[in-house]
C-alpha cells in the first residue's frame, strides 16, 4: 500500500467522527431506524478504534504521536511540528517516515 492510499485511510477517522454525529441526529429524528444506525455507529467506532491501535503501533513514541495529531486531532502539519518540537521540515520527514512504518 502506497502512501497516498496510507493517508487516505487515516483520514477516514476524522470522517467516521461526521458519520457518528450524523447517524446520531438521525437516530433521534427517525427512531423506528435506531437499530440500524446503531449497528453502523458501532462499525464507525469499530474502525476509529482499528486506526488508533494502528497509529499507536507504529512506534508507540514520536512517530506515533505525529500521526495522531495529524490524523486524529486533524491538526495541519506545522502545528504538529510545534506539538513534537520539531522543524516542520523534519516533521515533514518524520510524517513519511511513519507513513512508511504504517502497517495496513
Amino acid at each position: 500500500m502506497n502512501n497516498k492510499e496510507k493517508k487516505d485511510y487515516l483520514s477516514l477517522y476524522m470522517l467516521q467522527n461526521a458519520k457518528i454525529n450524523r447517524l446520531n441526529e438521525m437516530s433521534v429524528l427517525n427512531p423506528c431506524e435506531k437499530d440500524r444506525y446503531t449497528a453502523e455507529i458501532e462499525k464507525s467506532k469499530s474502525l476509529r478504534q482499528e486506526i488508533e491501535e494502528k497509529i499507536e503501533a507504529v512506534d508507540g513514541g514520536v512517530l506515533s504521536e505525529l500521526l495522531y495529531c495529524k490524523y486524529i486531532c486533524g491538526k495541519p502539519l506545522i502545528e504538529v511540528s510545534y506539538h513534537i518540537n520539531y522543524s516542520l521540515r523534519q516533521t515533514e520527514r518524520l510524517h513519511i517516515k511513519a507513513l512508511n512504518k504504517l502497517k495496513i
